[in-house]
This record gives C-alpha cells, structure tokens and sequence, in this order.
C-alpha cells in the first residue's frame, strides 16, 4: 500500500510538471492551481533548469511578447516563485536578463501585472527565504 501511494504521489507530481510544460509552451498561461502550489514549487524548482533552463527563458519570453495580461501576471508570479524555491533562482534570472524584464513591468499599464511584477521584485531581493521564514515564526 506504502509504495502505492508513492508511485500515485510521483504520477501526480510528473503529470503536473507536464500540464505546467505544456501551458507554458502554449503561451497561454492562466491562474491554473499548479501556480499557486507550494508543493509544485518545492518539488520541482530545480527542473526549470533543464534543458538549459528552456521554461524560464520561455516566461521570459511570455514577459516580453505576450499580449495577455494574464498570462504576463502569471509568468511574473512563477519567475517569483522559482526565485523563492531554488536557491540559486536570483542569480539564474539576473542571468537570463528576467529581472530586468520584471523591473520594466512595474510600471505596467495593467495593475495586474504592476502587482505581480513588483512581488516577483520583491522575491528576488529577499537574501535567504529560509532565514526570513525562521524569522517570521519566531516572532509570533
């Protein structure tokens, strides 16, 4: 039974990513529950950087060509939560030219994506997501 509920949790973590893939590709992103999820984050930050981090620079390109506020908003809050999820995300989106792509769009004329993109700055600057959580708690 144990290693049945694994095989159904990594079924539902791979299909997942595959859905997220294909959304992606598409161009046509939405608010669809994978963005929002802390596990699909926490179990999949570290595969945006396959295949030469051939997703990240996609929301890149969603960021800079897409006519969708939408999908602009939502690419803004994934390249946040990359960010916050993969240690190295900060220095890998300064790299791929994604935070000054960001930075452009606080200014936005869509207060959507004004809100998403500031927050994705927002997460780029916290040093250590793991320091500030233990930080938060403790205050409490």
């Amino acid at each position: 039974m144990h290693m049945l509920c694994m095989s159904e949790c990594l079924l539902y973590c791979y299909s997942s990513f595959d859905e997220y893939v294909s959304e992606v590709r598409s161009g046509r992103l939405e608010w669809s529950p994978v963005h929002k999820s802390e596990k699909f984050w926490r179990e999949n930050a570290t595969r945006f950087n396959d295949k030469d981090y051939e997703i990240l620079r996609l929301l890149v390109s969603i960021l800079e060509e897409s006519p969708s506020p939408v999908a602009v908003s939502v690419a803004c809050f994934d390249i946040g939560e990359y960010v916050r999820y993969y240690p190295r995300g900060k220095k890998v989106i300064e790299m791929l030219k994604g935070k000054e792509v960001v930075m452009r769009l606080v200014v936005h004329t869509n207060s959507e994506v004004r809100m998403q993109a500031l927050l994705a700055v927002q997460k780029m600057m916290v040093q250590n997501w793991e320091y500030l959580g233990k930080q938060l708690k403790g205050s409490t």
